[in-house]
């Protein structure tokens, strides 16, 4: 049976484009969650026309022994749930940028996780993120690019300065796509 979603997957950053992001720093616990105005209203909107949501996001406060990843996953958990609960799942690197990892972005390790364990088209998916790092492994997947940050991008399709601009985007958008 087809799905009645227009799009395939909606991936989002986390620091900075859920919530907001710590300058020279690292969400280490509840108290310094500070949602994003708008997360919440777009989210809800978003899980209308994308069959699922999810968080790439670069964690290094792990690598670094700041933070177990269990307390980590636990602030993602608090995340989902002051954000509404739209998210299916958070894919994280841990690692430092030495590790030379597969996962870290701009490589695209978690970007292919995601699609080995949902099998996504990324031609039929979208990532907002608010850094450089975030755009570059999407758009050498084909993933629609959207920068959210008050400076352009040069890897994003879009730039974007507001979470109600691209809830409108995607609701004008998608009524042209079939």
């Amino acid at each position: 049976m087809p799905s009645a979603k227009k799009f395939d997957t909606l991936f989002l950053d986390r620091d900075g484009v859920l919530n907001v992001k710590i300058d020279h720093g690292y969400v280490l616990g509840f108290d310094q969650i500070v949602i994003i105005p708008g997360v919440q209203e777009f989210l809800a909107s978003a899980k209308n026309y994308f069959e699922r949501l999810v968080v790439v996001t670069n964690q290094r406060c792990v690598g670094r022994g700041l933070l177990a990843m269990g307390d980590l996953l636990k602030i993602n958990a608090k995340i989902n749930s002051l954000t509404g609960s739209y998210i299916d799942k958070f894919y994280v690197c841990p690692h430092l940028d030495e590790d030379n990892c597969d996962c870290r972005k701009p490589k695209p390790g978690m970007f292919l996780q995601a699609q080995k364990e949902y099998n996504i088209n990324f031609e039929s998916s979208w990532m907002v993120g608010d850094s450089e790092t975030d755009m570059i492994p999407a758009k050498q997947l084909g993933i629609a690019t959207f920068f959210f940050s008050p400076k352009p991008s040069a890897y994003a399709d879009k730039n974007i300065s507001s979470f109600a601009e691209l809830k409108a985007y995607l609701e004008t958008f998608s009524s042209h796509v079939q």
